[in-house]
């Protein structure tokens, strides 16, 4: 299994565990989010997992610096913490604050350095959508 995959599959499983049931979607997307909230059968509140790049630095004649960045998408129809109505669920920044518990300076039981919160901003907000982002970044050794 490479690097990418283990830490996808890591990162989505620390967000289930954390979440519980309180994100309708769990999953990762790689397509244009922002075309994604017309196109795609997402259940709201959605958190979305999107790797942004992946790059290495050579340390050693065979061993190398990887450095992983990827985002994690909150979609809600609501922005602030005022009480959901009917079928809204969690706010934007109560699912913000459980993906950080979640993430923020862990290894997820992987031979990488702690997770680490980048950049955390809003997307979108809308009378329809509220989105955040939450950039994360991790790295560790990939020798050869």
């Amino acid at each position: 299994m490479d690097a990418l995959t283990a830490l996808e599959d890591a990162v989505l499983a620390a967000l289930a565990a954390q979440l519980g049931g309180r994100a309708q979607t769990l999953k990762t997307y790689q397509g244009n989010w922002l075309a994604g909230l017309k196109r795609e059968s997402w259940r709201l509140p959605a958190v979305l997992l999107l790797f942004q790049e992946s790059r290495a630095e050579q340390v050693a004649p065979r061993s190398y610096d990887l450095i992983l960045d990827f985002t994690v998408l909150v979609v809600v129809r609501q922005l602030r913490g005022q009480a959901p109505g009917p079928g809204e669920g969690q706010s934007a920044y109560e699912l913000l604050a459980s993906v950080r518990q979640a993430l923020w300076h862990q290894d997820l039981g992987l031979n990488i350095l702690p997770l680490a919160l980048v950049k955390e901003e809003p997307l979108l907000n809308t009378r329809e959508f509220a989105v955040y982002r939450a950039h994360y970044r991790t790295g560790g050794v990939q020798d050869f």
